[in-house]
């Protein structure tokens, strides 16, 4: 659960309009099968440590560079998805509430840093209260939206069903280059939000000593509630009232309580986007340079010291740059999954 869910779908929005959460829709679909396909390739055999993932797998199959260049871009779509993102929207809330993008940026660097350096057993421990008692409470004020707005609602589906194919009412008729937009939007907050394809959800579950086949079908289940249930709800609260804001959304619904509620629902998802973005690069600087500690804690001062420039970087730029490099992992994970295809047809 990320902000992906929420500004992401809002991004998703103003960009390529409500046809694109019905691509959403369409990519999640199949990136479950995917997802759950890439975990049980990746986990199918773990290293002497325990641990599992896309780089482990590709070094087995003796594809070491290319599981070498997979991390490198882990590392890099960290600080973009995992870091510019996140603070660029804490920031931007901020900096809405009249506080100044030097200290927006400060405040998300002291957070992270906190999340980074802190210790481990805690952070892990309100973070696992935290996301899911967030995750309610986001979804009930969906619902209360939709319930006090019953017609809206209605109007949405059917506004994300007639803008999915490229027709316009602006333009009178059918656009190529409205449906290319609408398509794109649509697959790359999917892939942002559910990570199918990625190979970086393996990392994570790979660190798990359960059932191989319980950890795919957790996968599948992660896109299905992050998709098909909180970016949904997202979608047709703002497409019914007009919105591609989630701030602007909860202050017209729920007044200036709403604004601060939403304010600290979007740090706490932040919050766990960036532990989980952390672990990831660990796990890949674990493999570029096994039993050193040196290149973690230069990646720690770094990443924490990027968050400054998330409050400066345009929300546009931000996640143009997260799409671009969440795009680069998927090229060695995909090779993964093509030179185990006919693992994938035993498993599956």
């Amino acid at each position: 659960m990320g902000i992906g869910s929420i500004v992401g779908v809002g991004y998703a929005l103003s960009v390529g309009g409500a046809g694109s959460i019905f691509w959403m829709w369409v990519c999640s679909f199949f990136g479950m099968g995917l997802k759950y396909a890439e975990i049980k390739i990746a986990l199918n055999r773990k290293n002497s440590g325990g641990k599992g993932g896309a780089p482990y797998r590709l070094a087995d199959l003796g594809n070491k560079k290319l599981a070498v260049l997979f991390c490198v871009f882990c590392v890099f779509a960290s600080f973009g998805t995992g870091n510019l993102t996140q603070t660029g929207a804490i920031a931007s809330f901020l900096t809405g509430r009249g506080i100044s993008p030097f200290i927006s940026g400060l405040i998300c660097c002291f957070i992270i840093a906190l999340a980074v350096f802190g210790s481990k057993r805690r952070i892990a421990s309100i973070n696992t209260f935290l996301v899911p008692a967030a995750s309610v409470v986001y979804i009930v004020a969906c619902l209360c939206i939709i319930i006090l707005n019953p017609l809206e609602i209605l109007n949405a589906f059917s506004l994300i069903f007639k803008n999915a194919f490229g027709f316009s009412s602006i333009t009178g008729g059918f656009s190529g280059a409205i449906l290319s937009r609408v398509i794109r939007e649509g697959f790359v907050r999917s892939m942002f939000s559910g990570e199918a394809g990625m190979g970086s959800s393996p990392l994570a579950h790979g660190s798990t000593h359960g059932d191989v086949t319980v950890q795919a079908e957790w996968g599948l289940f992660e896109i299905f509630f992050d998709t098909f249930v909180v970016s949904t709800l997202t979608a047709l609260c703002m497409v019914g009232g007009g919105f591609t804001d989630a701030t602007q959304m909860f202050l017209a619904f729920f007044g200036r309580t709403g604004v601060w509620v939403i304010g600290g629902l979007l740090a706490v998802f932040a919050f766990a986007s960036v532990i989980s973005w952390c672990y990831y690069s660990r796990c890949c600087l674990d493999f570029m340079f096994p039993r050193s500690r040196v290149a973690e804690r230069v990646y720690k001062v770094i990443f924490a010291l990027a968050a400054i420039a998330g409050a400066y970087t345009s929300n546009n730029l931000i996640w143009e740059i997260s799409d671009v490099l969440n795009a680069f992992m998927l090229f060695p994970n995909l090779y993964l999954l093509f030179r185990c295809r006919n693992e994938i047809e035993r498993i599956i």
